[in-house]
């Protein structure tokens, strides 16, 4: 009854003053979709300095319900955070962007790649995870040190810094290193004095809570590798932090644009990415915004400069709704039409079809793709990366992951044979089927 009581507010206009009270409106769909459980987390939209919303739902992982003050896995967004201690490292003197790495990490094979590179994403540096698969224990979590010695000795080849963007967790992960080399202390030391501390992000920590200052465990030379990841915060925490981008409170106000700057490659065209974000800018929207997308989490924090707005979505679940809950939020604070978020439907598809999809498809984004069937169920997996992922029905031709928000489709021609397989509805990521 609730439900229904909630959506005849949603859909037939009341009084003028009901139609202007987006906030009421939001909360109402994102009860509603908490409800369904079809979103577990924070929400948080600010305008011009003020806090319009700020609210939570649903329940963690472990059971227990989210609070404004609850503190979740933000995945990448900690790029953001680790981008600026580099910045404020350059602002105190004690490095500048422009020094190469082996300035302060010798040992990587890697001599043309600078600072800078890394916080735009043009190294050219290889992604590290192949050499652990192929030379490494794969049964075990590599600290950066450990990364960074396994890497030292094969060389995997890298391509010239400058020319392409390219996005690697493992520049980030650099990052960290040279911050502990810079400062003397453990990476997770640094972000709680010279971040944390002076905003006030009481509820933001790296990794795991820890008890009186014991750091060590939170180092490049133990545990996960920090820096494009691992920092855990709140809706609000993050709206702190983003509200002081603004001024000069953790360094100065030239250093801090130049983090949203379009990144010029060697060939003169520009990159859309910044010192860890993402940038929209014209005539009419100046957006600069990063995202987090990890195997728990679906985090965002977008900055719209001009109107000094900002809208902070924290998703508990990495899952195939997220986006529909995003879009519905972003509508209703813009005032514009939204739909709202439904559950996906389960296909229900003759499994005799698997057979004529099974095979190997090679593609230019997600290189070599094998479908299998397993127990009446059809799979993907990512060569050379373990494990499968199950691909669930929507239609005949077109599948979902369960917890992404990625659906794909296989492509077929005039008389119905397999050709392909990619994203649902572009064929231009299409990876032709491989003839045995």
């Amino acid at each position: 009854m609730y439900r229904l009581i909630i959506l005849l507010v949603l859909l037939f206009p009341c009084t003028n003053i009901c139609a202007q009270d987006w906030t009421a409106k939001l909360d109402s769909v994102l009860t509603i979709s908490a409800k369904d459980n079809l979103f577990d987390g924070q929400v948080l939209i600010a305008e011009k300095g003020e806090v319009e919303f700020n609210k939570a739902y649903g329940f963690s992982k472990k059971g227990e319900v989210i609070t404004p003050n609850s503190a979740l896995s933000i995945a990448s967004v900690s790029k953001a955070i680790t981008a600026l201690s580099i910045l404020i490292l350059q602002d105190r003197g004690l490095l500048n962007i422009n020094q190469k790495i082996t300035e302060y990490i010798p040992e990587l094979p890697y001599n043309e790649v600078s600072i800078k590179n890394l916080l735009n994403m043009t190294s050219g540096l290889p992604r590290f995870q192949p050499t652990v698969e192929k030379h490494g224990d794969t049964t075990k979590t590599y600290s950066a040190n450990e990364l960074i010695k396994l890497i030292s000795k094969h060389k995997p080849q890298a391509s010239d810094p400058g020319v392409s963007f390219g996005y690697n967790n493992d520049n980030y992960l650099l990052l960290a290193v040279i911050i502990e080399k810079v400062t003397g202390e453990p990476f997770a030391k640094f972000i709680q004095t010279n971040i944390f501390n002076p905003l006030g992000m009481n509820n933001s920590y790296i990794y795991k809570k820890i008890a009186d200052d014991d750091y060590s465990s939170l180092s490049s030379n133990a545990g996960p590798a920090l820096g494009a990841g691992h920092i855990h915060s709140t809706a609000y925490d993050l709206y702190l932090f983003e509200q002081a981008l603004y001024g000069n409170k953790l360094l100065s106000q030239d250093l801090i644009e130049k983090s949203f700057e379009y990144t010029r490659l060697k060939d003169g065209s520009l990159s859309n990415y910044g010192f860890a974000w993402r940038l929209h800018k014209d005539d009419i929207v100046n957006e600069v915004y990063i995202i987090g997308d990890g195997e728990d989490t679906r985090a965002s924090v977008q900055r719209f400069t001009y109107q000094n707005k900002a809208l902070i979505y924290i998703h508990n679940k990495s899952g195939s709704n997220w986006k529909k809950v995003y879009n519905a939020v972003r509508n209703i604070w813009e005032r514009k039409p939204f739909e709202m978020p439904q559950k996906r439907i389960v296909y229900d598809i003759d499994t005799n079809l698997y057979q004529k999809y099974v095979g190997k498809y090679l593609s230019k984004p997600f290189g070599l793709l094998h479908i299998t069937v397993e127990n009446n169920k059809l799979y993907l997996r990512p060569d050379p990366i373990p494990g499968k992922e199950e691909l669930v029905p929507s239609s005949d031709t077109t599948f979902f992951f369960s917890e992404q928000a990625l659906e794909w489709e296989f492509f077929l021609d005039k008389n119905g044979k397999v050709i392909g397989l990619g994203l649902k509805g572009n064929k231009e990521t299409m990876g032709s089927k491989q003839i045995d």
